[in-house]
């Protein structure tokens, strides 16, 4: 899997409380394009630094999308997590891209209940994604 430095919306990013906006957005450069359609195009967010919270927090990320880069809209939302699993290497979000989409976007953290003490979150646009199973060395077949 690749990721290109301009298609990530965070890089370890920390929200901590309420509605975080990634720290990055996405111009797709024309409002007439849509980006989700031809060959998928993945949208993957993942925690990097393990989340812990001082009550019952649960995360929720939801992708965004925007005319003017001002007035964002959800146009895709993950489930909300709770913040026991949501540990280093876990996938918050891995969905094909929605068509149809404005040509900016961005990943906004939704976080409920409780703020989160700790956690730090990747999410980025990709080509394809990883997906293997990994076995344990010395079997037989």
């Amino acid at each position: 899997m690749y990721i290109d430095k301009f298609a990530q919306f965070s890089d370890a990013q920390a929200p901590t409380t309420g509605t975080t906006a990634s720290t990055n957005t996405f111009d797709t450069g024309t409002s007439t394009r849509s980006i989700g359609s031809g060959e998928p195009i993945w949208l993957v967010v993942q925690c990097v630094v393990t989340a812990t919270s001082g009550g019952a927090n649960t995360t929720q990320v939801v992708l965004q999308d925007s005319a003017d880069d001002s007035t964002y809209a959800t146009v895709l939302s993950g489930v909300a997590t709770a913040v026991a699993s949501i540990t280093a290497g876990v996938y918050l979000l891995r969905v094909v891209l929605p068509s149809d989409l404005r040509r900016y976007l961005r990943v906004a953290y939704v976080i409920a209940t409780a703020n989160l003490t700790a956690g730090n979150f990747d999410a980025f646009l990709t080509h394809d994604i990883q997906d293997n199973v990994a076995r344990p060395s010395g079997f037989t077949v």
